[in-house]
């Protein structure tokens, strides 16, 4: 964990701060928690926060010293003086930190370096201890002329950090005069060059009270600066932060903070999430601006004119923000290997650069994106074509191996050896053991324990079986350190390993294969990978057991060197190659084809590019440190990191055809246990069996959010006819557990931008999230009743239109309706704690916009209670608006109501629908609890009724007692997104920022059978329940007069008659 106490980032000859009136009220209401008032109680709450947000800069800080000690800083150390216990982070974190610190500084270089008559200003909100204005002030005085550097943070570390900066010689010299401040109390250091500015950023008034007592605002250029800050606000106060600094004049915006690039389910996404949650300091902007362009949306809209806006990982690969000799300059600091890791983190922070005038000059290296977004391909598949299914298999006793970036290869039958790679502390030499069944397995021979341990090494099968029935099976290179790459090599032959002839020069993440030379022999094929200084190498090689290593020339020169590439033979001699990194760290987006001709001396190899239809399909397919495994008839490419990043896990597993070289995504289902998160696809290795592609290993350290490691083993088949994965860790004989029955599985379907993962026991899974591209999908997801979230259909131009204005304006805002009042946040139908009220639509708009707890369900015009609603009768003004897509016809067809929903910040009570409906979600943000109807008995819904009274989003909610045995899924809508909920899935919903505007559509989904008479809303139970709870009252009465005990015997035994027929319905 990153994260240590305040007094690391402290230095000792600087008297601590004592308790500010916030932490020792905070303190006060901590001992005396009984009987807080709730305006004490919020005190209470955001002096908590406000320690938890103060206690981020502390990491921070220590974390930049130290990149400031490791990477050659040039002196003065400036950020030394604000760290008392310096600590020795990580390669990973330095190498994250650092390019964070080199983003943040050349934007403000290159402010100041532009030409102005106006003096300039750098505002740097929530800075914590943040030295970056003493840095430039050290080293390039020059472009600081007519400059003020202003801090602002919350008061009490902003009172330490200017007593700080007096005490210290080294800051107090950079600073040509100290001056008396007119609000010593707000401002307590005051001088030519630096301001620095105690203010809560929520107090908005207040700062700009300050700041315009201190300094000419309007006669100066002014670059705001929010690292990591304001997302730590609520959402309505950064969007604030964000109005506000567009009205100081001539300004411009530099923000970096975190993003969703994958979705938020994605593993790296979820620690990060959970780091910050367990801090008590949540990233309360990410869901509503989860990728770049969602940040250029929330720019534009508050009157910032010209937006740039990419992730910090574009940024590494651009050269015009980052030159490849100042890459490759960083590894002379310290050996670095971790780049799936880096290429996460950096995939998941966005720099964004915004200017209120129509030119921002000082942004002109910042141009858009180059690459293009997941929206840019479809899944086109022929509809008779069975999905894939992925699934997964939970070890039995003991726990296996943490393994990544080992190497799986063929054993005896049907065994999968799994060699060393990188444990939970250290590399391995050990060897894991895969069997489809539990049976001991073949031991001798097989650990080849006179290896060093090792990592990023290859595991080459060769097609000739021993005599006890296992595969000859080759060894090569990997590293201990990244700078110390392994030359050595093994052969497993005759139950025997043996240590043949070493590579000329060691090596590791390198490509291999097998191939056939021209005598009809196998000879294990090598390309590529880095060597112990940390060079990309470009060298063909070739090992056959007699002649051992021979060097093959290549007769191409565009070839540029690489490692981490993904190499696969097509043919005896033929194959191709996919992707890799270059010595400077950038993910090559290229396809070679390779030939190798034996008849030359020495032997040639030539390669041909290829080139996708689709650009995206280029830098999807061209990754970095993916596995690649053949089929019965094609290749499967997995994992890895793409030249763009973060891949989301509809695009993780591509097919590949060898003969056309077309490339597709996989139409994707998952299975898994509650409690099992999706995989990480990273230091992973995969091999086909004859039912599908096993995949086992694989994780990362997800920067200092802590770890991640998949769990039991994966398998992807065509068509899921298997009953259950089957693959197992062999055990020796005497530890082979009895067969156990499968928990229950949970399917998902995923073919989309977001995947899906969650805490042990605790979270829902998330919904699926797909995109129609064939007809008739959509029946056959209502078929499947499962629900599914449908994006890039879109639902008309509501999605732009309807603004609470706009609403005002053409619904009229003198318009009376029926609204529920409630209490608090949690409405609750059985307790009644809200009250139907009627009132003028305008004055219900303005009342939620300000946060009040309303909301409105939408009624017939005509006839409130007797007729469904109907949006085109009910709302005429606005009903053009909303268009259904064509795809959802069966919806159109089947119709009962459309409902206009507009919610303050209040929870949907619990509650199931008998119709089944589609939610579309038209402005705002909604996040959906959804359970199946298998866990009825544990939702707490009384007989004969629809509704709980357990608020499911409360904290333990789902941990507690019946609801920890439920299976719910999540669903978090964002505009446009149309969410389909089968009939009988019980959900609530809860708007996660400001006002939520949806429209409800329910349809029909059987012909007959539905409860006769009126149904208003749509969830009236169907009519033989209805029926039949009359008969259960009329049965129970039968048995009036007979003794307690035989009665309750014999309605016990009709009970189970009637659970059985409903068992005999369930397997049917």
């Amino acid at each position: 964990m990153e994260v240590e106490s305040a007094s690391d980032a402290i230095p000792s000859d600087v008297e601590k701060p004592t308790q500010t009136s916030s932490t020792a009220a905070a303190s006060e209401l901590h001992a005396n928690g009984a009987g807080l008032g709730s305006k004490k109680l919020k005190r209470h709450k955001k002096a908590r926060a406000d320690e938890s947000v103060m206690g981020t800069n502390d990491a921070s800080i220590v974390s930049k010293r130290d990149v400031e000690k490791c990477y050659g800083y040039p002196f003065p150390h400036v950020y030394r003086n604000f760290v008392k216990k310096p600590k020795r982070r990580s390669p990973l974190i330095h190498r994250g930190y650092w390019f964070r610190m080199y983003a943040i500084e050349k934007v403000v270089k290159r402010f100041l370096s532009e030409a102005s008559e106006k003096s300039k200003i750098v505002l740097n909100l929530g800075c914590g201890y943040d030295a970056l204005p003493f840095q430039i002030l050290a080293k390039e005085n020059e472009i600081c002329r007519n400059t003020t550097f202003v801090d602002v943070d919350y008061p009490s570390l902003i009172a330490t950090k200017a007593a700080i900066i007096k005490e210290q010689d080294e800051l107090r010299d950079l600073l040509d005069k100290i001056m008396d401040s007119k609000n010593p109390k707000a401002v307590p250091l005051r001088s030519e060059q630096y301001v620095a500015v105690g203010c809560d950023l929520s107090q908005i008034d207040q700062l700009d009270q300050i700041l315009r007592a201190e300094l000419p605002l309007e006669r100066c250029k002014i670059l705001v600066v929010a690292e990591v800050s304001v997302t730590y606000m609520d959402l309505l106060g950064a969007d604030a932060i964000v109005s506000y600094a567009a009205g100081l004049g001539d300004v411009r915006f530099c923000l970096l903070e975190q993003i969703l690039p994958a979705g938020p389910y994605h593993p790296f996404a979820v620690q990060m999430q959970g780091h910050f949650e367990k801090l008590n300091t949540p990233l309360k902007s990410i869901h509503k601006y989860p990728t770049p362009k969602h940040q250029v949306q929330r720019f534009r809209e508050r009157n910032w004119s010209s937006v740039s806006s990419r992730s910090l990982w574009d940024l590494w690969c651009d050269p015009r923000f980052i030159s490849a000799r100042k890459r490759s300059s960083l590894n002379a600091f310290e050996p670095f290997d971790e780049w799936e890791a880096f290429a996460l983190f950096a995939s998941h922070y966005v720099l964004l650069v915004a200017s209120n005038t129509a030119k921002a000059t000082a942004i002109d290296y910042h141009t858009e994106a180059t690459y293009l977004g997941s929206d840019d391909i479809t899944n086109d598949y022929d509809g008779n074509i069975a999905p894939f299914v992925l699934d997964t298999r939970m070890p039995h006793q003991p726990k296996e191996t943490i393994r990544t970036h080992g190497a799986l290869y063929k054993g005896r039958r049907d065994e999968f050896y799994h060699y060393g790679g990188f444990g939970e502390m250290k590399r391995l030499d050990t060897t894991d053991v895969y069997t489809p069944k539990h049976t001991t397995p073949f031991y001798d021979g097989r650990l080849p324990g006179a290896m060093e341990p090792r990592m990023c090494h290859t595991a080459t099968t060769l097609p000739y079986r021993n005599q006890d029935g296992s595969y000859d099976c080759f060894i090569v290179g990997g590293r201990a350190s990244p700078e110390h790459a392994l030359a050595d090599s093994w052969l497993y032959r005759n139950q025997t390993w043996h240590q043949v002839e070493s590579l000329p020069q060691g090596r590791y993440r390198h490509s291999a294969t097998t191939i056939i030379d021209e005598d009809g022999d196998h000879v294990v094929l090598i390309y590529g990978g880095r060597s112990s200084d940390g060079v990309a190498l470009n060298s063909w090689l070739y090992w056959h057991d007699k002649l051992g290593w021979t060097e093959i020339l290549c007769e191409d020169s565009s070839l540029m060197p690489r490692f981490g590439a993904s190499m696969i033979s097509s043919g005896p001699s033929t194959g191709i190659l996919l992707g890799g990194m270059s010595e400077d760290g950038v993910i090559i987006p290229e396809f070679w084809k390779w030939e190798i001709d034996f008849k030359l001396e020495p032997p040639r190899v030539r390669v041909g590019t290829h080139r996708f239809d689709s650009a995206f399909l280029q830098q999807t397919a061209c990754r970095f440190g993916a596995s690649i495994s053949s089929g019965p008839k094609s290749l499967f490419v997995v994992g890895g990191v793409a030249h763009y990043g973060c891949l989301p896990l509809a695009y993780e597993f591509l097919e590949l055809l060898p003969d056309s070289l077309d490339v597709q995504p996989i139409d994707l289902q998952m299975q898994t246990f509650k409690g099992v998160p999706v995989p990480l696809l990273i230091g992973h290795n995969s091999v086909w069996d004859e039912d599908g592609l096993a995949i086992i290993g694989g994780g990362i350290v997800c920067f200092s959010f802590g770890s991640f490691s998949n769990v039991g083993v994966w398998r992807l088949s065509r068509d899921g006819r298997i009953e259950y994965n089957p693959w197992y860790l062999c055990l020796e004989k005497d530890q082979i557990p009895r067969p156990e029955p499968l928990p229950k599985r949970i399917k998902l379907t995923i073919n989309n931008k977001y995947d899906g993962s969650n805490d042990p026991g605790t979270a829902p899974i998330p919904a699926s999230r797909v995109r129609l591209s064939r007809p008739g999908r959509f029946e056959r997801i209502v078929n499947e009743s499962e629900p599914v979230v449908i994006e890039g259909l879109g639902v008309g131009s509501c999605t732009t239109r309807w603004t609470t204005e706009y609403l005002k304006r053409q619904i009229g805002p003198e318009r009376l309706v029926i609204i529920h009042q409630a209490e608090g946040r949690d409405m609750n139908f059985q307790k009644k704690n809200f009250t139907y009220v009627t009132k003028e639509f305008g004055n219900f708009i303005d009342e939620i916009s300000a946060g009040q707890t309303q909301y409105l369900r939408s009624l017939s015009k005509i006839e409130p209670a007797g007729s469904p609603a109907n949006l085109a009768i009910d709302y005429p003004h606005i009903a053009d608006d909303f268009k259904l897509p064509s795809e959802l016809q069966m919806v159109t067809q089947s119709f009962h109501s459309s409902v206009l929903r507009i919610s303050g910040p209040v929870i949907m009570w619990l509650h199931y629908d008998v119709m089944a409906n589609v939610l579309c979600q038209v402005r705002g943000m909604k996040r959906l609890l959804l359970f199946p109807p298998t866990d009825i008995s544990n939702l707490q819904i009384p007989f004969g009724e629809s509704s709980s009274s357990t608020n499911v989003f409360a904290a333990d909610a789902l941990r507690s007692g019946s609801f920890a045995k439920t299976l719910p899924l999540e669903a978090v809508l964002q505009p446009g997104d149309i969410l389909f909920i089968p009939p009988l899935w019980a959900h609530s919903a809860c708007p996660t920022d400001g006002v939520s505007v949806a429209v409800n559509v329910f349809f029909k989904t059987i012909g007959t059978g539905y409860a006769a008479g009126r149904d208003v809303y749509g969830n009236r139970d169907v009519q033989a329940y209805e029926d039949g709870r009359r008969d259960v009252e009329k049965i129970s009465k039968r048995f009036v007069g007979l003794p307690s005990s035989m009665s309750k015997f014999y309605l016990e035994r009709l009970a189970a008659e009637l659970l059985g027929k409903a068992a005999k319905l369930g397997a049917s």
